[in-house]
């Protein structure tokens, strides 16, 4: 007599083995990296003194040779997996991640940064939202009151919320706020395609995502002035922020939970406060300082290893 198990009909397909403390932690580590980088674009984007259609295509160009260099040196292609699945998805995410660059400099450009920073950071909560729906993966309530504790440091770090109560904002400048709050919708659109794109190496990956912008945009795109300095801050765009962070964030996504994701995005605005400190000499008072620390604590909280219930 058989049992069920000895029937091949009745086999479950296999799991994918979870990842090692080890991988995970080192996946944390990259994506804090990654958004303490992405903290310094503020800075690039003002110095580089281009339209943001112009700066996000050759910031494209740029990217997708380093891409290139990158990719042929490590194997990348040889070592990809192919599938319509995973095509589609990088592509889609490729669209998403360029509106999501466009979108972003032009509420730069139309309002405050503090209030692009504050608007764009919805993002956390969007990406928890759609990975719930996407993917089933509900947060846990503690995780969703840190986030809160994060997003409220948020508030106080960029002054949005200070003595004067809320900062009022012209009708130009909701405009910038809509921008900011669809870039961070495109961005957790753009990330959670990454997290469920399987077979593709990061560095491929986002190479295919550079090329898609640049074509679209480049019809569109002021030539460089390649007798000024505006290229050199786009180029360091192109290869540093793109080319290694995004590679690092996407090979992250695959790895760590959506909350995890979205705790560890808080990294970025704390590190912009301290990057418009030491380049343009705007010093923290208290308030800010606390809130700096609120997303500090809130994002160790989320992302700390969680201990295993033993077994009775």
């Amino acid at each position: 007599m058989t049992s069920s198990t000895d029937l091949p009909a009745t086999r479950k397909p296999a799991q994918p083995a979870p990842a090692s403390r080890s991988t995970v932690r080192r996946a944390k580590i990259w994506l804090a990296l990654a958004m303490a980088g992405w903290g310094t674009i503020g800075v690039f984007s003002i110095q580089a003194g281009t339209d943001p259609i112009t700066t996000v295509a050759w910031r494209c160009v740029f990217a997708a040779g380093a891409l290139l260099i990158l990719a042929l040196a490590t194997g990348a292609f040889r070592q990809s997996v192919w599938s319509r699945k995973a095509v589609l998805l990088t592509l889609g995410g490729g669209v998403a991640l360029v509106a999501n660059w466009v979108l972003l400099f032009e509420s730069f450009a139309t309002t405050t940064i503090t209030v692009a920073t504050v608007s764009y950071h919805m993002e956390p909560f969007l990406l928890v939202a759609l990975g719930a729906v996407i993917s089933r993966e509900m947060p846990r309530m503690r995780d969703l009151v840190w986030l809160a504790v994060a997003f409220g440091g948020l508030l106080l770090a960029t002054k949005f919320i200070g003595v004067n109560g809320v900062e009022r904002l012209s009708g130009t400048e909701l405009v910038g706020v809509v921008s900011a709050l669809l870039a961070g919708l495109l961005y957790a659109l753009a990330t959670l395609a990454a997290k469920h794109t399987t077979g593709i190496r990061p560095y491929v990956m986002t190479l295919l995502q550079c090329v898609t912008g640049a074509v679209l945009l480049l019809p569109f795109a002021s030539p460089v002035q390649w007798n000024g300095s505006g290229w050199w801050w786009i180029a360091a765009m192109g290869v540093i922020h793109t080319g290694l962070l995004y590679s690092a964030l996407y090979s992250s996504a695959r790895v760590l939970s959506t909350v995890a994701l979205a705790a560890l995005s808080f990294v970025n605005p704390a590190v912009a406060i301290f990057a418009d400190i030491a380049v343009y000499g705007h010093i923290p008072d208290l308030v800010q300082l606390a809130g700096i620390v609120l997303i500090a604590v809130a994002t160790l909280t989320i992302t700390a290893p969680r201990r295993e219930k033993p077994l009775d």
